[in-house]
C-alpha cells in the first residue's frame, strides 16, 4: 500500500530517529513500522532550514511551507476565550490552507490510505482530491465523547475507520456515536523498547540501590496545570516538611494548552475544569496575561510558590530535553509520577517509564489503568485526590524492595503489550481491512483553483 500519514500543522517532523510532540512521536513511530513492509509518506509543517523534500530509511518526508501560523494561533486564543458553537480547532477554517495543499498532492500522488491526526473536518476534502482513497483518522484524545453530535456525524461521513489510542477513548466514541461504533477500533499507543530500556546490570542483591536516599522522583510531560503538576507539588511540600527524603525533577515544556481545546475536553467535568481555571484566569486582562503575554511561564511560577525554601532546593526544571538525556533521567529515577486531573487518553511518559524498568505513580485516569497493573507494575490513585497520592508516595518510598521488582514486572509487561510493532500490526490490519466510503461530493480540480495552489517541491 501507498500510506500518506499527514501530522498536525503545528508537529514538524525531523528526519530521525527523535521528534517532538506526542502526536508527532506517535505518527512517526507508526511510519517508521509501516515503512517496513508499504510505501509511507509522511506530510508535515516546514520549518526554517528544513528541505521541502526529503527521505530518511524507507520513509519520504513532504513538508507544506505556509505563513499564516501566527493567524490561527492568535485567532485560536481569541475563539477559545470569547467563542461559542463549533471550537475553533474543530471548524473548517482551522488551517485551512495547510490543509488544502496536503489534498493537492495526495491528488497527484494518490495514496491508498490517508492516515489523518485529529482534524477530521478535512476528510472530505481528501476524499475529494482523491476518490476512492481510504481515510483514516487517529484520535489521540477524548474528542468523540466531547463535541457536538451532529459535527461529528457530518465530518465522520467521510471517514472509513478510526484508530483511538486507548480503549477508553474508543469504548466512549462507540457509547457517544452508536451508529458508528463498527468503525472505531483502538490501535494503542507503544514504546520503542530497544531504545527505552533499563540501565545495564541490575541493582544489587544486597539493595543497595534502595537504601539510597533522597527517593528520586521523575515527572516527564507538559507541565501544565490539566497534568495535576501543581497538585504533585503541593504533596511533595508536604512530604518533606514530615521529613520524607525526596527530590523531583521534571523534564517537559511548560505551557497552557488553548482554552478551547482544555475546555471541551473538560466539559462535564467539572471538579477538574475548576481544578484549571485559575491557571487562566476570569477576567480579560488576567487572561491576557496568563496565556498570551507570559504563555504559561506563569504556572511555572505558581508551582515555585507552592514550595517551601526547603523543598524548592529538592526540584530541579529541565524544560525538553534529548532523548538520550530523557532515557539517562528515567534510569537514574526511583518512581516516575503523572499525577493528571484530566482524562489522559495514553500516557506515553508511562509507557517509556516502564520500558526504561521504573515503576509509576498515576492518577487512575483514561486510559493509563490499561497500562499500569496496578500494586504490580505501578500504583494508581483516584484523580484530584492530593491525600491518596501521599498517602502512595509515603508507602511506596517506605518499601524500596517492592519498587524495584515493580520496576521489573514493568518492563516485562512493556516488552509484551506496549511496542510500536504491535500498534502497527493493528493499524496495518485497519487499513486493510475496511472498504473506502465514497464521498458524495464531486472530485476537486486543482488546476482551477490556485487558492490551493501546494509549496511543495
Amino acid at each position: 500500500m501507498k500510506i500518506a500519514i499527514l501530522n498536525q500543522p503545528q508537529d514538524p517532523i525531523a528526519a530521525g530517529e527523535e521528534q517532538r510532540g506526542s502526536v508527532a512521536i506517535v505518527n512517526w513511530e507508526l511510519a517508521r513500522c509501516l515503512a517496513r513492509r508499504h510505501q509511507v509518506v509522511v506530510y508535515a509543517p516546514r520549518v526554517r532550514g528544513q528541505p521541502l523534500r526529503e527521505r530518511w530509511g524507507a520513509i519520504e518526508i513532504r513538508r507544506i511551507r505556509f505563513v499564516a501560523r501566527s493567524l490561527h494561533k492568535a485567532t485560536q486564543l481569541i475563539a477559545g476565550h470569547f467563542g461559542r458553537g463549533v471550537p475553533y480547532f474543530a471548524s473548517r477554517l482551522y488551517y485551512a490552507e495547510y490543509f488544502s495543499q496536503v489534498a493537492r498532492d495526495l491528488a497527484a500522488s494518490r495514496p491508498d490510505v490517508v492516515h489523518l491526526p485529529v482534524q477530521i473536518q478535512f476528510a472530505a476534502l481528501f476524499k475529494r482530491a482523491r476518490p476512492g482513497v481510504k481515510v483514516v483518522a487517529h484520535v489521540h484524545q477524548d474528542e468523540l465523547a466531547k463535541l457536538d453530535r451532529e459535527l461529528l456525524l457530518r465530518d465522520l461521513a467521510d471517514v472509513d475507520a478510526v484508530a483511538t489510542v486507548s480503549e477508553f477513548v474508543a469504548a466512549r466514541a462507540r457509547a457517544r456515536l452508536p451508529e458508528l461504533a463498527e468503525r472505531i477500533h483502538t490501535v494503542g499507543n507503544g514504546v520503542d523498547v530497544l531504545r527505552f530500556t533499563p540501565a545495564a546490570g541490575s541493582p544489587d542483591p544486597d539493595g543497595s540501590r534502595g537504601r539510597r536516599t533522597p527517593l528520586r522522583l521523575l515527572y516527564v510531560g507538559r507541565i501544565a496545570p490539566e497534568k495535576g503538576v501543581h497538585l504533585l507539588m503541593e504533596t511533595l511540600d508536604r512530604l518533606i516538611r514530615e521529613g520524607l527524603s525526596l527530590e523531583l525533577t521534571l523534564i517537559g515544556k511548560t505551557g497552557l494548552m488553548p482554552y478551547d481545546v482544555l475546555s471541551r475536553l473538560l466539559e462535564g467535568d467539572a471538579p477538574a475544569l475548576e481544578a484549571v481555571r485559575e491557571s487562566y484566569g476570569e477576567s480579560l486582562g488576567t487572561w491576557l496575561a496568563k496565556e498570551i503575554v507570559r504563555h504559561g511561564r506563569g504556572y511555572r511560577d505558581a508551582l515555585c510558590a507552592r514550595l517551601s525554601p526547603a523543598s524548592a532546593a529538592r526540584v530541579r526544571f529541565l524544560d525538553t530535553v534529548p532523548q538520550p538525556t530523557l532515557i539517562r533521567a528515567y534510569r537514574a529515577a526511583d518512581l516516575v509520577v503523572l499525577p493528571s486531573i484530566w482524562q489522559e487518553s495514553y500516557g506515553l511518559p508511562v509507557a517509556e517509564a516502564m520500558a526504561c524498568g521504573v515503576p509509576v505513580l498515576a492518577s487512575a485516569s483514561g486510559g493509563v489503568p490499561e497500562l499500569i497493573e496496578d500494586g504490580v507494575t505501578g500504583r494508581l490513585f483516584p484523580r484530584l485526590d492530593a491525600q491518596a497520592l501521599a498517602g502512595a508516595l509515603r508507602e511506596m518510598a517506605a518499601d524500596p524492595a517492592h519498587l524495584r521488582e515493580m520496576g521489573r514486572a514493568a518492563r516485562t509487561r512493556a516488552e509484551r503489550l506496549l511496542t510500536w510493532t504491535r500498534s502497527a500490526e493493528r493499524l496495518e490490519q485497519l487499513y486493510l481491512g475496511i472498504p473506502p466510503i465514497q464521498s458524495e461530493a464531486p472530485p476537486l480540480s486543482f488546476a482551477a483553483q490556485s487558492s490551493c495552489s501546494a509549496d511543495i517541491a
